[in-house]
């Protein structure tokens, strides 16, 4: 049994926000559902896939408390269409009633005991970080998550925190993006390779504030404003990666981001849309930006840049040097290379406050090209 009263607007959000941890298809018909749990004056939401969780809480008027499991896409579908007033819930068994003005449905759910268990929160020491620094940090590492790589660890983001600040690292063996914030602390070392959906539905669903972060053995979890999001982490270790960030590369392009950004998209309608392939002639003054496909014809566009070294020629996936330049901050970022054949870092001009921030990426093999040793 279970009869409660809450608001249309504020069940509408919690749902959304839950929902987000549905999988879009599984083998086990229980995780298609949202639990709905009373507790006082609080309806409590869940949804998990198994590896990631997510619980929120919204105000309603509790006349009976209970619990039950009902199909989560088909209720937000029938919130989200309802008039923004209160809506009443009630049901006995594993039928509900939702009804609200003149609109009345009834769904068919589950008991609260077919639904999986729900991870605890447990007596780790949480660490608060402010949302929007985080949710940034997530969004310009992330894109260079593996995906589906046959090491499990890559399918993954490093966090790695610490006295000396938190780092996080991605990469998928052709781009790496690291970002090191000093500002952000703990007299504690933590370490944990975080999936990319917890950190896609924590830069999507967190708002303004701060949000408290707790290591616990193989799961890591979220808590800002009534919603928490746990993760099961995955298992490493993390591949050393500082030893694939070179040192002396002694080359220097620097180049205005939006520029370069608006060549590589005209490039992106010719290049080979396998490999997304573009060549770059580097020269003193000017850098010339080409594509070039047997069956789309040919693309090249010249641009100003402050360029130090010998002339030299290197591809790229240009895709993912979009991505690169897209999650960079400045009106002009810094290409340091070695030759053809060697990894390029890229960096802002101007470096933030507390904040380092590097993305690399490998060079592709030109067409014909035997490599330029630098």
């Amino acid at each position: 049994m279970i009869k409660l009263l809450v608001s249309q607007g504020d069940l509408e959000k919690g749902l959304n926000t839950v929902a987000a941890a549905l999988p879009p298809r599984t083998i086990l018909p229980a995780l298609m559902n949202v639990l709905l749990e009373t507790d006082r004056d609080q309806l409590h939401l869940a949804a998990t896939d198994l590896d990631t969780t997510i619980t929120t809480s919204v105000a309603a008027t509790i006349s009976t408390a209970g619990a039950i499991a009902l199909p989560g896409r088909k209720l937000y579908e029938i919130v989200r269409e309802l008039p923004g007033e209160d809506i009443h819930l009630s049901g006995t068994g594993n039928r509900i009633t939702i009804t609200c003005g003149s609109s009345s449905f009834v769904v068919s759910g589950t008991a609260r005991d077919s639904y999986p268990e729900l991870p605890a929160r447990g007596d780790a020491a949480g660490v608060v970080l402010p949302l929007s620094v985080l949710s940034s940090a997530i969004r310009r590492t992330s894109y260079a998550v593996a995906r589906e790589d046959y090491r499990p660890a890559l399918n993954g983001e490093l966090w790695k925190l610490g006295p000396d600040g938190l780092e996080m690292v991605a990469t998928d063996g052709h781009r790496l993006a690291r970002i090191h914030l000093a500002d952000i602390t703990s007299t504690a070392r933590f370490e944990a390779i975080v999936a990319p959906k917890a950190l896609n539905l924590l830069a999507r669903l967190a708002e303004d504030g701060e949000a408290t972060v707790r290591f616990q053995g193989n799961q890591i979890s979220f808590e800002f404003g009534q919603t928490t999001i746990f993760s099961r982490t995955i298992e490493g270790p993390y591949p050393p990666y500082e030893k694939v960030i070179p040192k002396d590369n002694d080359k220097a392009l620097t180049i205005a981001r939006e520029d370069l950004l608006g060549a590589l998209r005209r490039m992106r309608i010719i290049a080979n849309p396998a490999t997304h392939q573009v060549k770059f002639s580097l020269e003193s003054q000017n850098i010339l930006v080409q594509a070039e496909n047997t069956e789309a014809g040919e693309a090249r566009e010249k641009l100003s840049a402050d360029y130090a070294g010998e002339p030299l020629q290197v591809g790229f996936n240009g895709d993912f040097l979009m991505e690169i330049l897209k999650n960079m901050t400045t009106e002009k970022v810094v290409m340091k290379l070695k030759n053809s054949s060697s990894a390029v870092v890229i960096e802002n001009e101007n470096p933030e406050p507390a904040t380092s921030y590097l993305a690399l990426l490998m060079p592709v093999r030109l067409p014909g090209a035997a490599g330029q040793a630098g």
